[in-house]
């Protein structure tokens, strides 16, 4: 089945010339697809239209998410180009995005302009585990070293999640409800309206399952891991003739049962919470007739997490405790200026403070680790000027960050765009990105040294896309390549020391082809050779672990008629590197490649009534994200959407 479905990922994609690095899905209708191109947001933290926009860049819309049955942010990313997505079992688990072969902690992670990637872990990297789509209008994903206008952690990427707008206008809404297999539920609801001048939206959404065993349970593992979380968002806005004001929340209440990360590491009474909170609040004033938009905003980010042990008949000695706090508070001055040619300038600064501690009984006897508050602070300032000179628009920023810790850093990014007529594109990008230690690093007492660097890199990519038959046929490719110079490594006895690099280059290709009004074909094809660069160590020369060097996916929509559509979607990811750390040291395993399909179906049973049926992994594929974690098998999920 694996070889069918890369064969079919071939065949559909060879014929295009390796095809489309997928920018941005257009809406499913044909006028759509050839008059309206999507508006990009995070690409230059402003409006822009997509054929401006030299980076690769993923929008996935309201419209698609719904159509897609995509219940979580997770199951949008795994169909994203360039993304490679990994989770720690079933629902809850913890769950990483890697783009372009970049490190886990090297995409920054935004809810509505504010950064959500956890000051509290120990490399900052964002969990995913637990944001859903309900209530979301678009995510946005950014690949390539994005660290000139968005600062540390984007040396990968940039994922950003836009919530629900404010709009005004009658007041419209929406309810979702659906269960399914391992005793899983969705309940979601949504509503908007106003003026024009004072307008609110706000959202609710609820998810539960019974879960699998996060160790795998083809080893004998049968213990479930419930999983449950709620999710809400509220944003509210005030507009005059010249002033706008608004402020937008979202708060997350999670918990879960997790196990060892053994192969055979069922845990009946392992669970961990998380509590999340983060908000923004801004005033934008508009002058000069509208050609200058200056916007401040404050914005601020909470994550508790805390994770439970407690013995029982297998682990009778064994009791854990781990906690940890992260917060991040910032505030932000920007000026978009449309004068001569468009600039893009800024003011910000941040401040991130994180404690956590760890305490354990067993049969070694007590343990306990204590990491108290610290905190550092970031101020930068960075411009973005882009010109057009005819059928070339380039854009050249500049960034400078000081860390009150290691002291200043400078990046810079160069991005042109030629539009060799109304169909085809050439573009590049050429930029550097860094990240700043964790406070963890920095300042653990027992292996945090207060003296690291940031890790630094430089990266590039250039592509072609090409609009075929009026608009229906998007067609494009895109190479890139990377290099990540003093990543923070542990050493053990030594502690977090700059000793590691790495290497990423790749293509990534895709293809849509719109056939009528009633049928559309997607592919994508993703190359990543990411290698270990580090001098003098055992995995020097050897792939980055979880990074798979082939990624492919097809999907079939189909409208049967106008109250009725179906879709067939495969992904397919090659094989890994993977380590067991359950053996000391560990020891590095590969894991299998593997398919996994997915089907949907919906039908409008009354006018904005809606039922909807969806086919999780159809072929009960057998496999891993994670080597010692489970992944579900074959599921069933039956549920109706209605629309006021």
């Amino acid at each position: 089945m694996i070889r069918f479905i890369a064969a079919l990922a071939f065949a559909v994609l060879a014929p295009a010339g390796a095809a489309l690095a997928q920018e941005a899905e257009a809406p499913a209708d044909s006028a759509a697809l050839v008059h309206a191109p999507p508006i990009v947001v995070t690409a230059n933290r402003a409006p822009t239209a997509a054929a401006r926009v030299a980076s690769s860049v993923t929008v996935v819309n309201r419209e698609q998410i719904e159509r897609r049955q995509l219940a979580t942010v997770l199951e949008v990313l795994r169909g994203v180009p360039g993304a490679a997505i990994v989770q720690n079992g079933g629902p809850g688990g913890v769950a990483s995005a890697f783009l372009r072969g970049a490190g886990a902690d090297h995409a920054l992670v935004l809810v509505d302009g504010v950064e959500v990637n956890d000051a509290g872990s120990p490399t900052n990297a964002a969990d995913l585990a637990h944001l859903l789509t309900a209530g979301v209008e678009r995510i946005e994903v950014l690949r390539g070293p994005q660290s000139t206008l968005y600062g540390s952690s984007a040396m990968g990427g940039v994922i950003q999640i836009f919530t629900l707008g404010a709009d005004g206008g009658p007041a419209r809404g929406s309810v979702h409800a659906e269960a399914g297999s391992f005793g899983t539920t969705h309940l979601s609801a949504s509503a908007s309206g106003g003026t024009a001048r004072l307008a609110a939206a706000a959202s609710i959404a609820s998810q539960h399952t019974d879960g699998i065993s996060a160790a795998p349970a083809d080893l004998g593992n049968r213990e479930r891991d419930e999983h449950r979380s709620t999710a809400g968002s509220a944003r509210l806005v005030w507009r005059g003739e010249r002033v706008e004001a608004g402020a937008a929340v979202r708060g997350v209440d999670a918990a879960n049962g997790i196990d060892q990360g053994t192969p055979t590491g069922d845990d009946p009474n392992y669970d961990s919470d998380a509590r999340e909170v983060s908000g923004r609040a801004w005033v934008a004033l508009a002058s000069a007739g509208g050609a200058w938009r200056q916007t401040i905003a404050v914005t601020l980010a909470r994550l508790e997490r805390e994770a439970r042990d407690e013995p029982d008949p297998a682990r009778p000695a064994d009791r854990s405790l781990a906690t940890s706090e992260g917060t991040r508070k910032g505030a932000q001055w920007i000026h978009e200026i449309a004068l001569v040619g468009r600039l893009l300038a800024g003011a910000e600064i941040e401040q991130e403070a994180a404690s956590s501690a760890f305490s354990s009984e067993g049969a070694f006897g007590p343990f306990e680790s204590r990491f108290p508050e610290e905190s550092a602070r970031t101020a930068s300032v960075f411009l973005h000027h882009e010109s057009e000179r005819g059928p070339l628009v380039v854009g050249l920023g500049a960034r400078l960050d000081d860390h009150d810790r290691f002291g200043t850093h400078a990046t810079f990014r160069v991005t042109p765009v030629l539009a060799l007529g109304p169909a085809t594109r050439l573009k590049a990008t050429l930029g550097t990105g860094f990240k700043a230690p964790t406070l963890f690093q920095l300042f653990d007492p027992e292996f945090g040294d207060s003296h690291l660097d940031p890790e630094t890199s430089r990266g590039w990519d250039a592509g072609v896309e090409q609009d075929l038959a009026g608009g229906r046929v998007r067609l494009g490719a895109t190479v890139f390549a990377a290099e990540f110079e003093d990543l923070v490594g542990f050493e053990f006895p030594d502690g977090y020391r700059n000793v590691s690099a790495a290497s990423a280059r790749g293509m990534e290709a895709s293809a849509s082809v719109l056939a009528g009004s009633a049928v559309r074909l997607r592919a994508d094809y993703t190359f990543t050779d990411a290698e270990d660069e580090s001098q003098g160590t055992p995995d020097s020369g050897l792939p980055l672990l979880r990074r798979s060097r082939h990624q492919a996916g097809v999907a079939l929509e189909f409208a049967p008629s106008p109250r009725m559509d179906v879709g067939v979607e495969v992904r397919y990811v090659g094989e890994r590197d993977d380590k067991d750390f359950g053996a000391f040291p560990a020891e590095r395993v590969t894991l299998d490649a593997y398919a996994v399909a997915r089907v949907t179906a919906s039908a409008e049973v009354a006018r904005g009534v809606r039922v909807i049926a969806r086919l999780e992994n159809a072929f009960d594929e057998e496999y891993r994200e994670v080597f010692g974690f489970g992944t579900p098998g074959r599921a069933v999920h039956v549920g109706v959407r209605a629309a006021f």
